[in-house]
């Protein structure tokens, strides 16, 4: 599941009008949702909705516009998460990459995950292994053992649910965007979303910002997301299509930024080959680059090549 995770947006699996207009979102990720969007009374309904969808475009041979497709099932202690795994063996598991898991709490409870999937693929017949998890943190247990739950079995990605995790704590909760009234000489989310950013870079899977809640105020939201790129996040949550060009756009370097980083690569290589001298670190375009260097600009031209970019220009010696 090494792919881009700009945007990643929710949709709820018990509304037909919005599940139709997801088909044709321009996004990293589309998850149909079957925790918090769904009222306890309409889980089933949106179950057999999902399954509707799914039947139909197959049997259209077509598909989500979407590069990954995933649900969100209920958590570990609700009465609905038997019944969603049971849905993803009747066969809705064929038609996803990956399931998002709320409120991860353990890596125990990863593995016993991890377990479960194994069996719906094997009564779906698909490849073991085929469907990715992507775990939200939302408490302060799953925050405290996010670094073990991010290297479990099937982890493609490490979200963070403001709104859970504000409840759990006790946060004030008018705004799980802004700073708390009391608390405007800091971030209050930068040591969840630091802690987030390392424990995700150190099992080599995606971190992902979690959601606005105000949707129609467009200049939060990119506030929120440029705060999230700038420490290193790869994307983040949207819950509304207003939202989705912004979160493409913050996400995307652009080809001017995209250009340098392949230009420094290939200097990079160049000037430590036999031909270039064999350097550990060299003057380039007026800057001294070494190893790590090189890895910053890998890091930028990973994202550029995730999200469809291709390098403009070619380095001369």
């Amino acid at each position: 599941m090494s792919r881009s995770r700009r945007c990643v947006v929710a949709v709820p699996g018990s509304s037909e009008k919005m599940i139709g207009k997801s088909l044709e979102f321009q996004v990293d990720q589309v998850f149909l949702d079957l925790e918090d969007a769904v009222a306890p009374g309409m889980k089933a309904q949106a179950r057999e909705l999902i399954g509707k969808t799914f039947d139909s475009l197959a049997k259209e041979k077509s598909h989500f516009k979407a590069g990954i497709v995933s649900i969100r099932v209920n958590g570990t202690g609700t009465p609905w998460l038997a019944e969603d795994l049971d849905f993803l063996s009747q066969g809705a598991g064929k038609h996803i990459d990956a399931i998002i898991f709320p409120k991860s709490s353990s890596a125990d409870e990863m593995k016993w995950l991890d377990s479960e999937l194994s069996k719906v693929e094997k009564t779906c017949g698909i490849k073991q292994g085929a469907i990715a998890v992507d775990v939200q943190i939302e408490t302060a247990q799953g925050l405290i053992n996010v670094e073990e739950i991010a290297k479990a079995p099937r982890i493609s990605s490490v979200a963070f649910g403001p709104a859970d995790f504000m409840a759990d704590l006790g946060m004030p909760s008018s705004d799980v965007t802004s700073q708390p009234t009391g608390y405007e000489i800091a971030d209050i989310f930068h040591y969840p979303l630091m802690k987030i950013l390392v424990a995700a870079r150190a099992a080599g899977v995606s971190a992902l910002d979690g959601p606005v809640l105000d949707v129609h105020n467009l200049d939060k939201f990119k506030a929120s997301a440029m705060r999230a790129r700038a420490m290193g996040f790869d994307g983040k949550w949207v819950l509304h299509p207003s939202q989705i060009d912004a979160c493409n756009e913050i996400f995307t370097p652009s080809q001017e930024v995209f250009d340098a980083a392949s230009l420094l690569l290939q200097a990079y290589e160049y000037y430590t080959s036999t031909a270039g001298g064999s350097k550990g670190a060299v003057i380039y375009d007026g800057a001294m680059i070494d190893e790590a260097s090189r890895k910053m600009a890998l890091s930028t031209h990973a994202r550029g090549i995730s999200a469809g970019l291709k390098p403009g220009k070619q380095f001369n010696p």
